[in-house]
């Protein structure tokens, strides 16, 4: 009995004393599902912070790493003579970049494995990640073309860049030989280099690009936005040695460049250029220009200087006279090439026919302050004959017997002192005097070609449009698709009548014997102008600028040329210098042109 309460009183006590323990157990177990639970709850809070709130940049650090964005360059658009023969075309080049902080980080990865390879001299894996990737920088500055203490210096000035340029127009089996050899974070990306077919004859028109391929020169300037397309993007996707993973993928498509056909016809263009040259060699001038006008269309055939420059050798962009286009750049004083319009002027007005008579004797006459002097004492001329003889006295007369405005207002009427539609970069307006300096003085010179600034294509556009049978059609640099609509600035019977004058110029008798072409009747103005001094105190008795504007054929014009050469030494009168040039030009022109043969001039009956 007892002992039955002893065992009794045992089992109440370890009941009593088992309580607390059973309580400490369920609160350690709650502690640790307390524990679990909290853990689990920061998982999920860094999951969504990671995920979430933090996505965006942490995707971006991981593209750091793996992804390039990579530019796709548009190819630029061609230019074309009239005929469809390219004159700047695009040629696929490659430009070799560097990743330098991807270059960094492989030669650490490398010191790393070099170091571990120590440890582990038979590893094959680590052997095999040393011979991935080429880390001689003395070697890839060999293989690219530059210095290597230059290409040294450019990587550790810039450790963290992700994109530097080691050399641009890198023929493409070059770049593919230096990729093959495995250089850390050497890539390379296609682009284009402009060339140039006829580089002398055409460069002053069309111009060129800089390395980046952006035009800075003539019409590769001003049409730089239609020629260069737009830009395209692509993604890639790289391992850690810089190894391309998956097909690259275009974020943003390329549009080409435009492809422009001009005016010019580059069969005639380098006839010019080739006249200009040897009249330019032959004469130690210091330049020839020229210039070729459509006369039905206004279009510009050719257009061309000598000297030139080859934009296809950078060297060669040093002298930046030789890159002028002097037919639309230059203005210069015209001389006696303006007399024709001071005739039209004076037909026009009512008071002259072609056989009015004019007296030039005494072969000199006293403006104001000035004396205006003709060659010889060419007594009585008519209007024709002051054409024909190039007399300054009998233009001169002309002019002042009509109000001083006449003269000025029809010059600018006909486009003189204005640009013209061809807007071509650079392109001056020339000069004529405002209304106040319209005075004796300044009338008389300007009927010979003197105190007025013109331009080739001024010019140029002016016999057109007497060759059009008076209708100015606007100049263009770009193939037409059509007749342009032209404007009546003179009545055909008037332009045909200077057109006739013109064509006495060049026969018997006339300043221009040298600028007849077998088969065909030309007509032409000679112009043999001083030139003003450097310090502009009068003019120069040592330089000239010989000129020649003939339209050709004249029973149908078909073609207005401009001749100007600076500076000739030695002979250096228009209808000796530029006359020749204007004929040999002229006559493998037409030919080329399949222009037809004029009828021979009746010279009985022509105007005298």
């Amino acid at each position: 009995m007892l002992d039955k309460r002893k065992k009794t009183t045992r089992k109440v006590q370890k009941s009593i004393s088992a309580k607390p323990s059973l309580e400490l157990d369920m609160w350690r177990f709650y502690l640790m599902w307390g524990i679990v639970l909290l853990c689990f709850a920061g998982l999920v809070g860094r999951a969504f912070y990671v995920q979430v709130v933090n996505k965006d940049f942490l995707q971006n650090k991981a593209n750091a790493n793996i992804l390039r964005t990579s530019k796709l360059t548009a190819m630029r658009g061609v230019i074309n003579d009239r005929n469809g023969v390219p004159l700047a075309i695009s040629t696929p080049i490659m430009k070799v970049v560097i990743d330098p902080r991807d270059y960094f980080e492989t030669k650490a990865e490398f010191e790393h494995v070099t170091a571990e390879l120590k440890k582990q001299p038979n590893s094959r894996k680590l052997k095999l990640q040393l011979t991935k990737k080429n880390l001689n920088l003395d070697e890839l500055a060999d293989a690219v073309g530059i210095d290597r203490a230059d290409l040294k210096k450019k990587i550790h000035e810039h450790p963290r860049s992700r994109y530097l340029v080691l050399k641009k127009e890198v023929p493409p089996p070059q770049a593919d030989l230096i990729i093959q050899r495995g250089f850390a974070g050497v890539y390379t990306e296609k682009t284009y280099k402009r060339y140039y077919p006829q580089p002398q004859a055409n460069a002053q028109i069309i111009g060129l690009t800089n390395s980046e391929g952006t035009g800075i020169e003539g019409l590769e300037m001003q049409l730089n936005k239609r020629l260069a397309g737009v830009n395209g993007e692509q993604k890639i996707v790289r391992d850690k040695q810089g190894n391309s993973v998956k097909t690259p993928e275009v974020i943003k498509e390329v549009t080409a460049g435009e492809n422009i056909t001009l005016s010019i016809d580059s069969r005639l263009q380098y006839l010019m250029y080739r006249e200009l040259t040897a009249v330019g060699v032959a004469n130690s001038a210091r330049s020839a220009s020229a210039i070729a006008v459509d006369v039905k269309t206004g279009e510009i055939l050719a257009m061309s200087s000598w000297p030139s420059y080859n934009p296809n050798d950078k060297d060669s962009l040093n002298n930046k006279d030789a890159m002028r286009n002097r037919g639309a750049i230059d203005m210069f004083e015209p001389g006696s090439t303006m007399k024709p319009f001071t005739v039209a002027a004076a037909l026009e007005s009512g008071k002259y026919t072609p056989n009015s008579v004019i007296v030039t004797s005494p072969g000199s006459m006293r403006i104001g302050n000035h004396t205006i002097r003709d060659t010889h004492n060419y007594g009585s001329l008519t209007v024709t004959g002051v054409i024909v003889k190039s007399s300054n006295v009998g233009s001169a007369k002309i002019a002042l017997s009509m109000p001083y405005s006449t003269l000025p207002t029809f010059f600018k009427r006909i486009g003189f002192g204005q640009r013209s539609d061809v807007k071509f970069p650079g392109e001056s307006g020339g000069l004529i005097l405002p209304p106040s300096k319209w005075n004796v003085s300044e009338v008389g010179t300007m009927a010979y070609g003197y105190g007025i600034n013109a331009t080739m294509l001024q010019l140029a556009q002016g016999y057109a449009m007497l060759g059009n049978h008076g209708v100015k059609n606007p100049l263009s640099l770009y193939k037409l698709d059509g007749q342009p609509k032209g404007e009546q600035v003179l009545q055909p019977k008037i332009a045909d009548e200077v057109l006739l004058m013109l064509e006495q110029v060049t026969l018997p008798g006339g300043t221009a014997k040298q600028a007849v072409i077998p088969g065909y009747r030309v007509g032409g103005k000679t112009g043999t102008a001083h030139k003003l001094r450097p310090d502009h105190r009068g003019y120069s008795t040592t330089e000239y600028r010989a000129l020649f504007a003939g339209v050709a054929p004249i029973s149908n014009p078909r073609l207005a040329v401009i001749v100007v050469v600076e500076n000739p030494r030695g002979q250096y009168y228009g209808g000796l210098v530029a006359a020749p040039v204007f004929a040999r030009f002229m006559q493998e022109s037409l030919r080329l042109l399949n222009v037809p043969l004029d009828k021979p001039l009746d010279t009985a009956n022509a105007v005298r």
